[in-house]
Formats: structure tokens, sequence, C-alpha cells
């Protein structure tokens, strides 16, 4: 069975997010985990990948050592398959998650764009620009994705100053922009992270 061109879309979208790959078997499969309150966009992405999952999401609970609290997630897995294995020995070296050198020629869709906006994306409080969450990844590769963002989308993005880890940081002049490119892609719940302030 192959990955339909949306499911690839998801797919990428949900790599460079949240969602994260691992061997199992002969191949490998995909895990996704969210919090409950995007038990909507949880039930999209299983319904998105319905050929690939055989259980419906279920809530898993486990605790934090440093912080002495249970929490609880919304989980599901994809079953194995080669199709997924050739998306981790793209995306990871090590058992790390990468960025592909050739990441230019993998995030070509807004809705790529979109789905790893929704996994790992907000806009900030106080203005109308944007930030990924992309402090799991080093400076040259989030200056690859910079790079990606501005040939492909337009988009203007720069490397930002997070705590003690650095961020891709998406400036006003190109939020709008930015968010017109996602929102028809968007899930009803997670508008909010696109509704700028005039």
């Amino acid at each position: 069975m192959l990955l339909t061109k949306k499911q690839q879309q998801i797919l990428i979208g949900t790599i460079l997010g949240d969602g994260h790959l691992e061997n199992n078997g002969r191949g490998a499969r995909l895990r996704v985990d969210h919090t409950l309150k995007q038990e909507d966009y949880v039930r999209w992405k299983h319904a998105e990948f319905g050929s690939f999952v055989t259980a419906k999401p279920r809530v898993i609970r486990s605790f934090h050592k440093t912080s002495e609290k249970f929490y609880e997630r919304l989980h599901f897995s994809t079953f194995s398959s080669d199709v997924f294995l050739e998306w981790k020995n793209l995306f990871y070296k090590n058992k790390k998650k990468i960025i592909p050198k050739n990441i230019q020629s993998i995030l070509t869709s807004p809705l790529s764009l979109a789905v790893w906006y929704m996994d790992d994306g907000y806009k900030r409080n106080d203005c109308n620009a944007l930030r990924l969450n992309t402090d799991l990844f080093s400076i040259a590769e989030q200056q690859l994705l910079s790079r990606c963002l501005k040939k492909n989308f337009g988009i203007d993005s720069k490397i930002h100053k997070k705590g003690k880890s650095y961020c891709l940081y998406v400036p006003q002049k190109s939020s709008k922009k930015f968010c017109e490119l996602v929102r028809p892609y968007m899930v009803d719940s997670l508008l909010y992270k696109v509704s700028l302030t005039p």
C-alpha cells in the first residue's frame, strides 16, 4: 500500500512537527500524540491516515517525575510499513530527527506547512508575529527551513532566540501571507492560530 499525495503532504508536516516515526518489525510506523484539547485535530489526522490505522485514538496517562504530575494525551499509531520506513530514513539519523538537505524539494505544499504549524506553531500574544518550535533542530537545519520558506512560499523568517534555544520566527510583515496560505487547511478548532489582530 502506498501513501496518497495528500497523506504524504500531511506526513511531511507531521514529521516536522510533533509526529514520530519509529522502527517496528520490518518497517516503521507513525506515532501521533497531542493534548486532549486537540482531540478534533487528532481525529482529523486519524481519519486522513485511515488506510494505515486499525485502532481508534486512545487516551494515555503518564507521570512526569520533574513536575510530579500526571498528564494525559490522545494517541494513535499507524501499522508498520515500508512506506514509513522510507520517510524515517530520510528524516532521522542515529535515532534523531533531522532536516534533510533537500528539504526545499520536500516541503512544497501549503497543506504540509499548515500541519507543521498546527502541530508546532503559535501566534505571539503581544503582536501578529508567529513562531514555529524548531528548537529540536540545529541552527544550520533551521537555516535550511528558513530558506525553504522563502523559496517555496515567499515567507520571510528569522532564527529567534527563545530562552536557551532557538526557533523560527515569522515577523508581522510575513505573518499575514503565512496565515492566508495555511488557513484553508486548518482544522476549525485551531483557527485561532491564524486569527491576526487588526
